[in-house]
Formats: C-alpha cells, structure tokens, sequence
C-alpha cells in the first residue's frame, strides 16, 4: 500500500518536471537570446547614428593660418547649436599690437608664429577666450585638400572682370586644386593695387567653396587628415578637440547648415600701407559669433 502510494507521486513529479525544465529552460534561453539582440541593436544603433543632440561643447572657432611669403588667415566658427559654419578672412595686412608697438599680422606671423597672431587678434576683436589656433604650410595644405579633389569657385563676388583678367581668370565658376587657389591668392595679396579686403574676399570664396562642396566627407576624413600630419602642423588643438570637431562637423552636415563666407571691414590707408578696425569691424564680428549688437553691448557691460 505505502510504496504504491509513492510511485504515482513519483510519476506526477517526473511528467512534471518533463514540461516544466524544456520549458524554463526554452524561457532563460530565449530571455538571453533576446537581451543579445537588444545590445547588438543598441551597439548598430550607436555606431549608425551620424548625430548626436547639439551640446554647448559643440562649437569651436580656430584661427587657421597657411604660412608663406604671403601668409593667409581665416578664422572658422563652427557651432551645433546655431547649426552654422561662419569663416571670416582676415587681412594680413591688417594692424595689431605686437612688441609695445604696432605690426601687420603678417609680420606678427613671421616674427612668432600663429599663438601670438592669435594673441594680438584677441585684443582687436572681441573673440572668445578658448579660440584655438592652426596653421599650415602650402604644402600641407595641398596634401590635407588633395584628397577632396579639385574645388569649384567663382570669384567675381571679389574681383572685377578686368582683375581676374589680368591674372588669367574669368568670372565663371571653375575647378581648382588646393595648391593653384593658394597661389592664385598669394599673387593677389602681393598686388598693391587691390584693396586687402578683396583679397581677402577671395581667399573667404576659396574657403566657402571648400567647406560647402565637402561637407558631407568633412566629419570622418578632416579631423583624421589633421592626425596624420600632426608633427607638421603648429596647433593648439587638442585630442579632445579633434574629437569635437568630428562630432560638430557630422552634426552640420546632417542638418544642412549654412555656410557663409565673408572678409573683415576696416579702414584701408594705402599710402601708409595700414589696415585698421573700425566700427563696421567689429559689426561682422558680432555676425560672424551670430551676435546682436544688442547683446554685445550687456556682454560689454558685464566686463570689470
């Protein structure tokens, strides 16, 4: 009676334990395969998504120098939030403090290099504290660019026909390599005779045109092109803002930002040969940074 008591418990227990084990099992597995496939898809899904919410880290303005017997200077601001690319041609000629004294950018170039230009910008333009500085020889430049191809620029916004004429250029737009813009540029700032503003108008064209014909191969190829020939830069850019300025760049093309181009106003004295700041200066500044002048004014007021 008693061990015949137990063998029905024993054969519920054993059927039992058939349905439940496959089953608990079938769950843990199919539970694990699961949680696989949601970090696999978090995982493609991190590495696919080409943007990330603007943050106000994701801005930078660089002074970028290409060196030379006629040295050029743009200063890039690239900001997320404001889902902008602003450049703005500096002169060279254009007149900073430098040593007590007074000196064209040029020559504070050549004489300590772009830390000091961008130094000596500082006190003339009211730009931001964490400005970073690039420069470059025509060479490298040519190098960095190559890889893009040949740009497509027109630059009658900045020359007349009669100028571009007289150095073998039209007033259509037409393809040219890294090197040729930069030599073109070279011949027109060595030129007297043109204001320092059309020049640097140009050289705003040629950067422009760059910018916004490449924007979509700029996010992941420029800041690994400047990492493969960082022993030949003079820069200030750190690994940190290599890696911002990917993110800001993949951001802006993502968005279509708008890219604007334009040469610093001053005051041009061509018998001295001075180019200075002047009220309308500091105007395309407050553009450039997308600055009213009513909130420069309370910035202004701020300051001790």
């Amino acid at each position: 009676m008693r061990s015949g008591g137990w063998r029905p418990f024993w054969t519920s227990l054993l059927a039992s334990l058939l349905v439940l084990v496959p089953l608990v099992g079938g769950t843990v597995l199919l539970s694990r395969q699961q949680l696989r496939a949601q970090l696999r898809q978090a995982a493609r899904s991190e590495s696919g998504v080409p943007v990330q919410l603007p943050r106000t880290t994701d801005q930078l303005t660089v002074l970028l120098c290409v060196s030379g017997d006629q040295p050029g200077f743009v200063l890039a601001y690239l900001n997320a939030s404001q889902n902008c690319v602003h450049l703005l041609s500096v002169p060279a000629v254009l007149t900073v403090p430098f040593a007590d004294e007074q000196a064209a950018l040029a020559q504070c170039y050549a004489a300590a290099g772009p830390a000091r230009c961008r130094e000596a910008l500082m006190q003339v333009l009211a730009l931001p504290e964490d400005t970073r500085y690039l420069a470059f020889s025509p060479d490298v430049l040519e190098r960095i660019a190559s890889r893009y191809g040949p740009v497509r620029i027109g630059f009658s916004g900045a020359l007349t026909e009669d100028e571009l004429a007289r150095y073998g250029r039209s007033r259509a737009v037409q393809g040219i390599s890294a090197g040729d813009a930069h030599a073109f540029l070279c011949q027109l700032q060595a030129d007297t005779a043109l204001s320092p503003q059309r020049t640097a108008a140009a050289r705003a064209a040629a950067w422009d045109a760059f910018f916004r014909q490449n924007a979509e191969l700029l996010p992941t190829t420029l800041p690994d092109a400047l990492r493969g020939v960082s022993s030949l830069l003079l820069t200030d850019l750190t690994a940190l803002d290599y890696d911002a300025l990917g993110r800001t760049l993949e951001f802006l093309a993502n968005n279509g930002a708008a890219v604007e181009a334009q040469a610093l106003p001053g005051r041009w004295d061509a018998a001295s040969g001075t180019y200075t700041v002047t009220d309308a200066s500091h105007a395309a500044v407050q553009t450039f940074f997308n600055v009213s002048p009513t909130e420069a004014q309370a910035s202004s007021f701020k300051e001790p």
